[in-house]
């Protein structure tokens, strides 16, 4: 039950989208200091593109809805392409990235993302949940200069 909890707060914290731009500012085009949460996932064993299915189909569909909303800014899906040779197995498989405004983070849009969770109907990979296709290995605040 506790990894139910952490697996459903994590999820929270995330969502993001694989081809939301990142949005330039105004001065010299560069792209302005962002407030992101990087979620980072690892696939079990041959579930790699199943992982990324379920995120595309649940966190990213929900995303998009906090997107119009105005909850937050973009979300993306970056991918460890990094080839496993003699370092072994890599940490983490995709990162699920979400830009939010100014100093925001999930705790600042929490109840207006439950009520999108509420309307959302999970679609499972293969009949499988993300739990059963692998695991979020951790999650961080960062910024983007």
């Amino acid at each position: 039950m506790r990894g139910l909890c952490f697996l459903l707060a994590a999820f929270c914290m995330l969502v993001f989208s694989t081809t939301r731009p990142v949005e330039a500012s105004d001065d010299a085009g560069i792209a302005s200091d962002s407030n992101w949460t990087f979620t980072y996932l690892k696939a079990t064993q041959g579930n790699r593109e199943s992982v990324k299915q379920f995120v595309e189909k649940n966190w990213f569909v929900m995303d998009e809805v906090a997107v119009e909303r105005g909850l937050f800014k973009s979300y993306r899906l970056i991918e460890n392409i990094t080839e496993s040779g003699s370092r072994g197995e890599s940490e983490w498989d995709f990162i699920v990235a979400v830009e939010y405004f100014e100093d925001q983070s999930y705790a600042d849009i929490q109840q207006e993302f439950e009520e999108i969770r509420s309307e959302h109907q999970t679609v499972l990979i293969d009949g499988k949940t993300l739990r059963d296709l692998g695991s979020i290995v951790r999650s961080e605040r960062v910024l983007i200069h």
